[in-house]
């Protein structure tokens, strides 16, 4: 597990995490199950003993792109989905509030609860990830080394 990646994509900066920083999480997510358990259990404890809606916006933001990246083969959701703290402190996340920014009003905590509502989505969905999408024939398809396949029921 790469702590200063999971830092530096968690800081309480208003500047977005960079890309690149979902990626490597991903990566290093998909090395073991006990990996991605590490990772989940940094996130979470984060997400609980942090106060700043820039903290939980970013782990949120990075349990959703972890869990949906087609890099680690669903141990990452497996992982989230199975550590009742993990999904209770994501659920709070649901309604977080706090005093309105001078500036920026109730939006840091709406981004908050936006993002707490699409990280449950992704941890819970069962639909493949966009990169497993027609990687091979569909049911009923034969492939083989011909032009076209033949089509037929199973039955």
């Amino acid at each position: 597990m790469d702590r200063n990646a999971l830092s530096r994509a968690t800081e309480a900066s208003d500047s977005p995490t960079p890309g690149y920083l979902y990626v490597d999480i991903a990566k290093s997510a998909a090395a073991s199950p006990t990996a991605s358990l590490e990772i989940v259990q940094y996130l979470i404890r984060r997400l609980k003993t942090k106060n700043n809606p820039n903290v939980k916006f970013k782990c949120l933001k990075v349990i959703t792109k972890t869990a949906e990246s087609a890099v680690t083969r669903g141990h990452f959701k497996r992982a989230v989905a199975q550590d009742p703290s993990a999904v209770a402190a994501i659920k709070e996340c649901l309604q977080f509030r706090g005093p309105p920014d001078p500036v920026r009003g109730d939006q840091p905590y709406q981004k908050v609860q936006e993002a707490a509502k699409e990280a449950l989505e992704a941890v819970y969905s069962d639909s493949p990830s966009s990169s497993d999408a027609g990687a091979g024939p569909g049911p009923g398809t034969y492939a083989g080394i011909g032009g076209g396949g033949i089509s037929g029921s199973y039955g």
